[in-house]
């Protein structure tokens, strides 16, 4: 079983694509949108979600069905599966100020087409949140972190850097799904590199200050990415 984390902004949208085209009906998704809880919500969630999948697995049609769960989880409620032959846990990470910037600009320009937005993306647009309020709020401090919650880095087995994002997704494909013939798909593709960005290095370095734990996460993917290069 592939197990995919769609980290915000990371090109998670684009990725989809592929894994759903490919595994077709083996597809499935789970999109429990972690960031609109607060930290004892989404973590009493995903440890329920734990026991349960722990428990009934053997039982469910989806887990014995299903190839591909991708989505917004926090991964810890699938670490039964860890470690078990025939099962991967990937994602996609980038540049984490790059992704908090993108991240705002999204929420600006998507807020008037969603009926029922989340909570938080509802807090950020009708509070007018400034994009150094949104870099340095608790809610949006070290997304990846909050998402990798019980579950540490070092336990996945892809890590896809968004910078290189048709490089890795070639890779992907052809040693994870034994392809060679996959096309890199344009989606949800922002302007926010049009948009003014932080001009201020004083306000940079707070900001990856603040940020340092994702810093560190965003570094260990690039080390791993290296890695995977030289076998490559």
């Amino acid at each position: 079983m592939l197990i995919s984390l769609h980290m915000p902004k990371c090109g998670g949208t684009s990725f989809r694509e592929l894994l759903r085209t490919h595994y077709k009906l083996r597809y499935a998704k789970d999109y429990d949108y972690p960031l609109h809880q607060t930290f004892k919500q989404r973590t009493q969630e995903a440890e329920s979600a734990r026991k349960w999948i722990r428990i009934k697995h053997k039982y469910l049609f989806q887990y014995r069905f299903t190839r591909c769960i991708h989505g917004h989880f926090l991964p810890y409620k699938y670490d039964y599966f860890y470690g078990r032959d025939g099962t991967a846990f990937i994602t996609w990470m980038r540049d984490p100020i790059e992704r908090l910037v993108s991240h705002y600009y999204y929420w600006q320009r998507s807020y008037q087409n969603i009926n029922h937005p989340k909570y938080l993306q509802k807090k950020v647009i009708e509070e007018e949140w400034t994009l150094k309020e949104f870099a340095l709020s608790e809610e949006l401090r070290n997304i990846y972190a909050k998402f990798l919650w019980n579950f540490p880095v070092e336990q996945f087995d892809f890590i896809g850097i968004t910078e290189y994002f048709e490089q890795d997704y070639q890779y992907f494909a052809q040693h994870y799904l034994g392809r060679d013939d996959v096309s890199v798909p344009k989606k949800n593709i922002g302007s926010e590199h049009s948009k003014p960005y932080f001009n201020d290095n004083g306000l940079v370095r707070d900001i990856k200050s603040y940020h340092a734990r994702d810093y560190e996460i965003y570094r260990f993917a690039l080390k791993a990415r290296k890695l995977r290069q030289k076998t490559y």
